[in-house]
């Protein structure tokens, strides 16, 4: 394996470990990696401050849309009527 194509295999690594951490699905292990491996890799150090910026601005200003109460029993119970006549 050559010298490039290790690098591109170790970007994606990175890419997918930083999306894993930035959605709150990472492991407290992989958490950890990522932070080590920050500390000494500044291009994958931005690439995680702007995916954080990002998303810690959209929580800001996003409202979270709320169903109406009842909707999800309401759906329940007609799918189970359904099911029951077939």
């Amino acid at each position: 394996m050559n010298k490039q194509t290790m690098e591109v295999e170790q970007n994606q690594a990175c890419t997918e470990l930083l999306q894993l951490v930035i959605d709150g699905q990472a492991t407290a292990e992989q958490h950890q990696e990522l932070m080590k491996h920050l500390e000494r890799c500044e291009e994958c150090r931005e690439e995680y401050l702007l995916s954080k910026s990002i998303t810690d601005s959209l929580k800001n200003h996003i409202k979270p849309n709320y169903s109406p109460n009842g909707l999800a029993n309401t759906i329940q119970s007609k799918i189970s009527e359904t099911a029951s006549l077939k």
